[in-house]
């Protein structure tokens, strides 16, 4: 005599898939966390919602925060901007102070911990930099440009 699923693969083939979908749904941990509202909207318009969940938190956890060394804080940090006067230039036109002022608050975006200044002719150069690294250099402009 044919055991019980014997019997139902008789009856439905399919059956047994199912019971093996059932038995793996119960073989996975449910978590549950808050995500605000538009991203919970685009998550419920993924196809997968499960598999895209899992494949984000895997490459999260794969790699560490290279500022915060995985730990979720940075530790304060202060941004220090080079002298003006130190690093030779004069004095900065209108212009490039609030260009300097957008460098400087980019730095804080990113974590930077050193801005230098540097005079080149009539332009002054600036290096960002995080803990030695270089993480954007450029030229703040005497004028705006029309």
């Amino acid at each position: 005599m044919p055991t019980t699923i014997h019997i139902y693969r008789i009856i439905c083939p399919s059956l047994r898939e199912h019971a093996s979908y059932s038995i793996l749904l119960y073989m996975k941990t449910r978590v549950t966390f808050r995500i605000e509202p538009d991203l919970a909207n685009a998550l419920r318009e993924l196809p997968n919602q499960t598999t895209f969940v899992e494949a984000a938190l895997r490459s999260a956890l794969g790699r560490t925060c290279p500022l915060c060394a995985g730990h979720g804080r940075l530790a304060l940090r202060r941004l220090h901007v080079a002298n003006v006067r130190d690093s030779g230039i004069e004095r900065l036109t209108r212009h490039q102070a609030q260009e300097l002022q957008q460098v400087f608050r980019l730095g804080q975006q990113v974590a930077a911990t050193h801005i230098a200044l540097e005079k080149q002719g009539d332009r002054v150069r600036f290096r960002m930099s995080r803990d030695g690294g270089s993480l954007l250099s450029g030229n703040l402009d005497r004028q705006e440009a029309n």
